[in-house]
């Protein structure tokens, strides 16, 4: 019978020349990866945190904080439905944007410029995380489509938590990625949504 831990080290997504881990993985079939993993984690939800401070720094200075009425909002829906709200998008987004999107565009330019480059998978994973970003942007401009630039404040400030929250999945894994979308929007919707 196979050993679980060469199983999941074979079976990867996406190819192994981009250089993704299988973090959670790891970290339960191999002691030596749980410190590491416990680390990402804490980068994980420093960096959700950081994302949201950055966010509503930009909103308050850039666009009159526009995203501040959305907020408010919010403490309209129950908790248990800003619960189920933050769990979904949090998966969701990441697994969409990150694992899926991403991904693909990596692939398809590592598998471009592999001849042309000896750097191409790092190329490949930067472009990716802008063209998600900015995908990752442009599908929350519908939150507040009565402001002034919706798409233009939805890039850019969803753009920038999309950058973070790529850098994330590239460097430290899927899980990375959730756990910040998690911390941040955990913070907004269940935190933030009450005081204002």
């Amino acid at each position: 019978m196979a050993n679980w831990t060469d199983v999941f080290r074979r079976f990867r997504w996406p190819p192994r020349e981009l250089g993704l881990a299988t973090t959670a993985n790891l970290a339960l079939l191999a002691t030596d990866q749980r410190q590491r993993f416990a680390r990402t984690c804490l980068l994980a939800i420093a960096l959700g945190l950081l994302t949201v401070l950055m966010m509503g720094t930009l909103d308050h200075f850039v666009f009159a904080g526009a995203s501040l009425e959305r907020i408010r909002t919010l403490s309209r829906f129950s908790l248990a439905q800003r619960t189920g709200i933050v769990l979904f998008s949090a998966v969701t987004e990441e697994v969409v944007y990150r694992l899926i999107i991403a991904t693909a565009i990596a692939v398809a330019l590592q598998t471009a410029l592999r001849k042309a480059t000896a750097q191409s998978a790092m190329i490949a994973m930067w472009l990716s995380i802008i063209a998600a970003a900015l995908l990752f942007g442009l599908a929350h401009a519908g939150n507040l489509p009565n402001v002034p630039h919706p798409y233009l404040r939805a890039v850019t400030l969803n753009g920038v938590a999309g950058i973070v929250l790529g850098y994330l999945y590239w460097f430290r894994g899927l899980e990375a990625a959730v756990l910040a979308h998690l911390t941040a929007d955990a913070f907004i919707y269940l935190i933030v949504a009450n005081f204002i």
